[in-house]
């Protein structure tokens, strides 16, 4: 699949078959996330991939929506935040980096045929209490993962490229 397909093909689900995924997709999703780039080559991250049921339901207390608590899988995308990386003037980088690292994943997971939707309006005490989390490492984002059940698709609207892009 070339690029532009794959990129147009992905979009936040929200609905998921109880269909178990398989260990080989979650590796391939790894093996292209652990590629991501980041600020001075940091890796300030940790990806967690929750299947046990009782971590599942405190982290759907932490968002709660019926089609999160149909995925087979929780990932949750955590933040180092003794290893991060930032710029000379004070400007954090740990966000960027995380969200670099979700977008590989996010995207291995489309190529898969597997569904995400990116999270990232929850109760991060609820979610570090529920992995049990240091410290140092901070809940940045959330997907679901799993398989998309039929109709879950919504529409996606996107600005015109003249209203995003400025050349001088």
């Amino acid at each position: 699949m070339d690029f532009y397909k794959l990129v147009n093909k992905r979009y936040s689900v929200r609905g998921y078959l109880s269909k178990h995924v398989e260990d080989e997709k979650i590796d391939y999703i790894l093996k292209v996330a652990r590629l991501a780039p980041s600020a001075a080559n940091r890796q300030p991250w940790k990806i967690y991939i929750i299947k046990d049921k009782t971590v599942k339901t405190a982290l759907c207390e932490a968002y709660p929506r019926s089609w999160l608590e149909e995925a087979p899988i929780i990932v949750v995308f955590v933040g180092l935040t003794d290893n991060n990386w930032i710029r000379n003037d004070g400007k954090d980088y740990l966000l960027c980096d995380v969200t670099i690292i979700a977008d590989y994943f996010i995207l291995a997971a489309t190529e898969q045929g597997l569904g995400t939707c990116y999270i990232a309006a929850f109760d991060e005490a609820k979610v570090k209490e529920a992995l049990n989390l240091p410290e140092n490492e901070i809940p940045l984002l959330m997907t679901p993962l799993g398989y998309p059940k039929d109709g879950a698709i919504r529409e996606r609207k996107r600005k015109e490229l003249g209203e995003i892009v400025v050349t001088i």
